[in-house]
């Protein structure tokens, strides 16, 4: 968990491995919500990359992510 000063709840991310495997991009992560990466950005940037091949990868991304996390236009992932 991430908590960010001016939000009022924690940013949640997690690294799931899927179910069925086809052996290529296997793991996906997720987050709790989604931001504008800086204040005049086009909108919300939801991530397009969000499967790897292995659980570190995938780890990695969400990190990426996480560690970028900005307190504008913070919303919800529905799908969390």
């Amino acid at each position: 968990m991430l908590s960010v000063e001016s939000l009022d709840s924690p940013i949640k991310g997690k690294v799931l491995k899927k179910v069925e495997q086809t052996g290529d991009l296997d793991f996906m992560w997720s987050v709790s919500h989604y931001c504008k990466p800086f204040k005049d950005a086009a909108g919300i940037y939801i991530p397009s990359r969000q499967n790897e091949s292995s659980f570190e990868g995938a780890k990695q991304l969400l990190f990426m992510y996480i560690g970028s996390f900005t307190d504008i236009e913070v919303t919800p992932n529905n799908y969390f």
